[in-house]
């Protein structure tokens, strides 16, 4: 994201660049590259869903490509040449430890656990409203899935904090100067978009926000 956006739209969250995907179907994060910035595991949430698959219970590759599937496979998806980086780079930094156990046949298979400094950061990550309108979609929906099987107390909690992020800022884009380019239309047909996704957003997490708070079934 450019400093000129930043600057511009830093009142307007989620409006700036970057593509939210494709709506009316699951993200596929096999077609996105994955990138490490200056701060390690930051971005699109793929290392969240692994650590909190294994907050669950220890598990190898596949297994662990089976339950995000299984969970999550109508949100995204993940290729395993992926899965594996993204396993590699939590290794690093020892969000997670590996288990090497021994066949006697074919080769050496990982377990993967959870570290205390993993179990941190997702229960940071999990816990946390999303900033950007345009992570509602799949970012938010993941934090719900995992907070429902995981710490079905906090659900709530997560559901008020992130309608107060919207209320603000449905605020903050109001208060926005009406016309900022060349075309008065264009800029008017803009800001009534933005408002009309913001209440969109905010109608439909209230519509649900109970049926939210009823603890998922556990079924494996």
């Amino acid at each position: 994201m450019s400093k000129t956006c930043l600057d511009k739209r830093s009142s307007d969250p989620g409006f700036c660049g970057g593509s939210s995907g494709d709506w009316l179907s699951a993200v596929d994060y096999s077609n996105m590259e994955y990138k490490v910035s200056h701060r390690p595991l930051r971005g699109f949430p793929a290392q969240y869903a692994v650590l909190g698959f294994l907050a669950d219970a220890p598990a190898h590759g596949y297994a662990l490509r089976t339950r995000i599937a299984e969970g999550l496979g109508p949100l995204w998806q993940i290729a395993s040449s992926q899965l594996y980086q993204v396993l590699h780079k939590l290794a690093a930094a020892h969000w997670v430890s590996c288990d090497i156990d021994k066949q006697s046949q074919g080769p050496a298979r990982k377990t993967y656990r959870l570290t205390a400094v993993g179990s941190a950061a997702f229960w940071e990550w999990a816990s946390s409203p999303v900033a950007n309108i345009r992570d509602l979609r799949v970012e938010l929906l993941a934090k719900l899935y995992f907070l429902r099987r995981l710490a079905p107390t906090q659900v709530s909690n997560l559901v008020q904090r992130q309608l107060g992020v919207l209320q603000a800022i449905r605020r903050r884009v109001a208060q926005l100067e009406s016309s900022v380019g060349d075309d008065g239309t264009i800029d008017s047909i803009w800001g009534d978009l933005r408002c009309r996704t913001i209440d969109m957003f905010t109608d439909w997490l209230e519509q649900h926000a109970e049926a939210l708070d009823c603890p998922k079934e556990r079924t494996s």
